[in-house]
């Protein structure tokens, strides 16, 4: 995971952190930081209104844009990978939630940039998901019978043929984009090798 996280224990400056309010009995409004702060029971916290809370109170995940936040979804994509490589399944659920944090601190990013309410992207996103891939899936949610695998690959590029020629069809990125993305990739990955590289030579 990466170093960069909230809950370390201590506040600005190094001071130890103060003790929060005891729970209230329904969760408190997440952008309300009048102190001191209502301390919500974290059994009741969602995905969404978990990174809420995060984005409201927490210095470091305040500051981060996409862009910042970026190389820290490559980071833990690779240590996803890694934890596949060696083939250990708590590793890889372990890994599982760092990406998808990912993912929820994204959407509350856009949340924020697009004037939504907490949780309406993440919402949007479950919505997607579903709709996208019911739709390129019509051997499993509209065939009565098994489809062979030549057709059913026949079938989903069909769909993202008609899914790309659509009216309201979101544009994927230039490839001039792509190429950026890729050189900022690359150097991510090349710090990574390193850090790993000094970790192998002091363990």
């Amino acid at each position: 995971m990466s170093e960069h996280s909230c809950g370390q224990g201590t506040g600005p400056g190094g001071r130890a952190a103060e003790a929060a309010p005891g729970p209230a009995s329904a969760l408190p409004v997440p952008h309300d930081v009048a102190e001191p702060w209502q301390q919500p029971d974290t059994g009741a916290l969602t995905p969404e209104t978990m990174m809420a809370f995060i984005r409201a109170r927490c210095p470091w995940a305040a500051d981060h844009t996409h862009r910042t936040l970026a190389p820290y979804l490559l980071e833990e994509s690779v240590e996803l990978m890694a934890a596949i490589e060696e083939d250990d399944p708590a590793a890889i659920e372990a890994e599982l939630a760092d990406v998808l944090y990912q993912v929820v601190f994204h959407a509350a990013l856009l949340d924020d940039r697009l004037g939504r309410e907490p949780g309406a992207t993440w919402d949007a996103l479950q919505e997607r998901l579903v709709e996208k891939y019911v739709r390129r899936h019509p051997h499993v949610f509209e065939a009565r019978h098994p489809v062979p695998l030549p057709e059913v690959q026949r079938r989903y590029q069909e769909v993202k043929r008609q899914e790309r020629a659509a009216s309201d069809a979101v544009p994927e990125p230039s490839a001039a984009a792509h190429q950026r993305a890729a050189a900022d990739a690359s150097r991510v990955l090349d710090e990574i090798r390193g850090t790993m590289a000094a970790r192998n030579r002091t363990d």
